[in-house]
């Protein structure tokens, strides 16, 4: 009966997800290594990965809200704008990570026993921590001004859940990719501009027309920042509708089962690739 499984299993991938669980101790010491690595040898190197964010973060706020004066729900520009940056770092981060992730931890990939469908998935757990004092910083700001509520609060971590299947959904198949065609990562930083701006952080999609919310939803990014920032700030803006949902989650499940097939069937090329 097991041996009938596994195939269906893994065709879904939910094999992939599965071993995220089992192997879950082995992904927390990646994490851990790849944290001080990324920290070793620097008096200010953890300092500079909480504050370097905060920096477009405030250039991005003064030229919209003074220069441009572009509206942003009914709240300061820089409420809104951070609320729904917060978690776009974390996804380019993430994403930005995950897909080079393979080629930087090749030595892994090329032990026998180890289980390399863990790998990409080490960059979002790495890149949360700065997340969480970003996140702090933003949601005590909106509490502070009246904007956010400690319910609302509630919704980060089913919001945080959806930016993490996402990113693992995409990396499984970015990754995989990556190995065997190498100028995907010269091409992703073009790419992440583009959908940045195609995002709607540094502005509302309320602002869309009916048909164009209807197509927003079909950018995964906006389900995730928009959520982010109604838990944020409910008091400014609504909830991401139940077609959003729906659409976010078909869509993430979809990557997923593109980027489980991808990586299985790329997996034999990545010794020779790597």
């Amino acid at each position: 009966m097991g041996a009938e499984a596994s195939p269906w299993r893994h065709g879904t991938g939910i094999g992939e997800i599965a071993s995220l669980w089992t192997n879950r101790r082995a992904l927390w010491s990646l994490a851990v290594h790849d944290l001080r690595k990324t920290y070793a040898g620097t008096v200010g190197g953890a300092l500079w990965t909480f504050l370097t964010p905060l920096i477009p973060l405030l250039i991005f706020s003064a030229i919209f809200a003074f220069a441009l004066k572009l509206p942003l729900g009914g709240a300061p520009y820089i409420f809104g704008f951070a609320a729904a940056y917060v978690p776009w770092l974390l996804l380019s981060a993430s994403i930005y990570g995950a897909t080079g992730s393979l080629v930087e931890h090749h030595y892994l990939v090329k032990r026998v026993r180890f289980p390399v469908e863990i790998i990409p998935a080490d960059a979002v757990l790495v890149h949360t921590v700065p997340h969480a004092f970003l996140l702090a910083l933003v949601g005590a700001a909106c509490l502070a001004g009246g904007y956010g509520s400690p319910l609302g609060l509630l919704l980060v971590p089913y919001f945080y859940l959806c930016l993490v299947a996402f990113t693992v959904s995409a990396g499984l198949l970015l990754s995989s990719v990556t190995v065997v065609v190498r100028d995907l990562q010269q091409a992703l930083p073009s790419a992440m501009q583009v959908w940045f701006w195609l995002t709607p952080i540094a502005w509302a999609g309320a602002q869309l027309s009916p048909r164009g919310q209807t197509l927003l939803a079909l950018n995964p990014a906006s389900y995730i920042v928009s959520g982010y920032r109604h838990a944020l700030m409910p008091k400014v803006f609504a909830a991401p509708t139940a077609y959003e949902t729906a659409t976010f989650w078909v869509i993430s499940l979809g990557m997923l089962l593109v980027g489980s097939t991808c990586f299985r069937r790329l997996r034999a090329h990545f010794w020779d690739c790597l």
